[in-house]
């Protein structure tokens, strides 16, 4: 007679648990090497309650989907769980201590590639003892050869910084020789200008926002560009190797 099957959307919550491990003890009284036990498995934070699941649900919930720390102390506390914002914090900077090489190991990858993206954000930081927070820059790094089918994968890292000037974004690109790609910031075009006889090969390609034909900018930044495609107008700053 066959059978008739019908799907339902499901989801099983988050449960959270406490993890118990028993290590024996044991003695021979023939031995010489006394009591024996098995070694403490090692954690991500030494002597901390959480494993390292629970970690990285805390870091995921706050960088990929946004939810501040505080909002996953009262999600926690509704299930019966009362921490302390401060420890959660104290996780995340752990976990940060764990991913440096990683991320390090990154940058390092993105910038020997042959093409960089770089651009800046401002970021907001709290200053204890002023009335208004101090305003900082994450770089950001990114390479991606997808849409022309290179090799590479895409990739981005971000960088922290005080500021946004001239020194910083050429001391983050030290030893850099590829094609830079930026917006219409004229600090990256200075930077290429202090460049080393080393990094002289390196090219800058500037985007411009598209603007109307009405636009009344001036300098070659606007006023030069390569195709007909109005959604982007670049110019190539080609240096002399």
């Amino acid at each position: 007679m066959g059978e008739d099957v019908s799907e339902v959307l499901d989801v099983i919550p988050a449960i959270l648990r406490v993890l118990r491990t028993i290590r024996p003890k044991y003695g021979c009284r023939g031995c010489t090497d006394g009591v024996v036990q098995a070694k403490v498995l090692p954690r991500l934070i030494e002597g901390g309650m959480a494993s390292t699941a629970l970690v990285t649900h805390v870091v995921v919930s706050k960088f990929a989907w946004y939810l501040p720390l505080y909002r996953q102390v009262q999600i926690l506390a509704g299930q019966g769980i009362h921490l302390d914002r401060a420890t959660l914090a104290g996780w995340v900077k752990r976990a940060a201590w764990w991913l440096r090489s990683l991320y390090e190991l990154q940058l390092r990858m993105i910038q020997a590639a042959p093409r960089v993206f770089c651009d800046e954000t401002p970021m907001p930081v709290l200053d204890p003892g002023r009335h208004r927070p101090r305003i900082c820059q994450f770089w950001a790094h990114a390479m991606d050869d997808q849409p022309w089918g290179g090799p590479s994968p895409p990739a981005v890292a971000y960088v922290f910084a005080d500021g946004r000037g001239t020194k910083e974004i050429a001391g983050q690109l030290t030893g850099f020789s590829g094609i830079l790609q930026v917006d219409v910031c004229g600090r990256p075009t200075k930077c290429k200008q202090n460049l080393t006889s080393e990094q002289a090969c390196g090219r800058v390609l500037t985007c411009v926002r598209p603007r109307d034909a009405t636009s009344t900018r001036r300098g070659p930044l606007w006023n030069a560009w390569i195709g007909s495609n109005s959604a982007m107008r670049a110019l190539w700053h080609s240096s002399t190797c």
